[in-house]
């Protein structure tokens, strides 16, 4: 701790060998932070986005000397995350990407080379996780049900959980800017729950109610009014039928990710899963699972 330093300013990186942004999901302001760094960086240094969903593309327009830029994605909390997805535009070059391994295997991380789409590889698949979810909730399965469930199957939290710890707001801008650059995206549950300003725990409701002060989640009867959805069916599924479809679910966007060559190997996309969105290390990892559970050598 005593080699971290704070500044206000830029001034502090115009010798620095790497920099990596880390600001919120906005096109336009991390190009403004890397039109700033181009100019006050060496030509040398690498600079590097943390971004999430992002095109690092789009995030490097106009950058001097693009191939000296790449992604590396951090996954939350990344003091605790062991994951780091390295993404590389078209023109990162090589000893570039040598170098962001390199960094993480001097910070203990685990990295994971990624094509560049919505999401790369952890969050794309994090993306479906949830719309399955919401659509087993049009179905008529419960919240709680649904969480349990992904408890019982070895998750630390459900996906409405977790979302509600996390923040609902989060995902929701990151939809509502890509709405506002003209993609079609559809309207997610979650959405009109931030619209009623159920955004998580932080403001006392989200998925679940919380009293004041309190982190216990309470089911909602008001969300299931929001939502209009239906009254849950206690035996429409059982918990194993429900980590089952979720799990296969995102089995399947790893299938695509595979296909389009986001992902080099099946292995990857369970690494990515187990050490950066928290899928039960016992089941090998979904890719690993649903082949298993077939009864197919992987």
């Amino acid at each position: 701790m005593a080699s971290v330093t704070g500044a206000a300013d830029y001034a502090p990186l115009s010798d620095a060998d790497l920099v990596i942004e880390a600001v919120f999901e906005d096109l336009a302001v991390k190009r403004e932070v890397f039109a700033t760094l181009g100019a006050v960086c060496r030509r040398d240094a690498m600079l590097a986005t943390n971004t999430s969903y992002l095109n690092p593309c789009d995030v490097a327009e106009g950058l001097p000397a693009p191939e000296r830029f790449l992604g590396l994605h951090f996954f939350s909390p990344a003091n605790v995350m062991k994951l780091l997805e390295i993404v590389p535009t078209p023109q990162t070059a090589p000893d570039v990407l040598a170098s962001g391994f390199a960094l993480a295997q001097m910070l203990r991380k685990i990295p994971v080379q990624a094509g560049i789409c919505d999401g790369f590889i952890g969050n794309r698949i994090l993306k479906r996780y949830r719309a399955a979810a919401e659509v087993l909730l049009l179905e008529g399965v419960g919240i709680a049900a649904i969480d349990k469930a992904m408890r019982d199957f070895g998750f630390a939290m459900g996906p409405f959980e977790a979302q509600d710890l996390g923040g609902l707001d989060i995902a929701f801008l990151q939809r509502e800017n890509a709405r506002a650059s003209g993609k079609a995206v559809p309207e997610a549950l979650a959405d009109r729950l931030v619209r009623a300003g159920r955004k998580s725990q932080k403001s006392g409701a989200g998925w679940y109610d919380y009293a004041p002060g309190e982190r216990t989640p309470q089911t909602s009867a008001a969300v299931t009014t929001l939502l209009n959805l239906p009254e849950p069916d206690g035996v429409l599924f059982n918990g194993a039928d429900i980590a089952a479809r979720l799990v296969g679910e995102m089995a399947a966007e790893g299938r695509m990710i595979l296909d389009e060559g986001i992902a080099a190997q099946a292995a990857d996309i369970d690494l990515v899963l187990i050490h950066g969105n928290g899928f039960p290390r016992w089941h090998g990892g979904p890719m690993f699972h649903v082949t298993q559970d077939a009864g197919h050598t992987p």
